[in-house]
């Protein structure tokens, strides 16, 4: 199924434009989003959120950079709990 998804939808692809331009991977995602499944999406839309907010960091005064790193830890910290009492179940 992965070689039925057009170039720029395959996940190598998103995850690499997601690192390097983080806007534009939002974009992709967001015009894309009824193309996945719903862990698909939920995957790609947390990586690209986050990897976006780190980028947005560079244009924020550094007194409001603090709060979005420890949003940012809170956000990743609180998926791997998630997932964590996911498995248990």
């Amino acid at each position: 199924m992965e070689n039925k998804k057009p170039w720029y939808l395959r996940k190598k692809f998103l995850y690499f434009i997601c690192i390097v331009t983080p806007p534009i991977g939002y974009i992709v995602l967001v015009t894309n989003l009824k193309k996945f499944k719903q862990e698909e999406k939920i995957n790609y839309l947390t990586f690209s959120t986050i990897m976006t907010a780190i980028w947005l960091l560079k244009f924020l005064p550094k007194n409001i950079e603090l709060y979005v790193w420890c949003l940012i830890l809170a956000i990743i910290i609180g998926n791997f709990i998630l997932k964590h009492f996911k498995r248990k179940k």
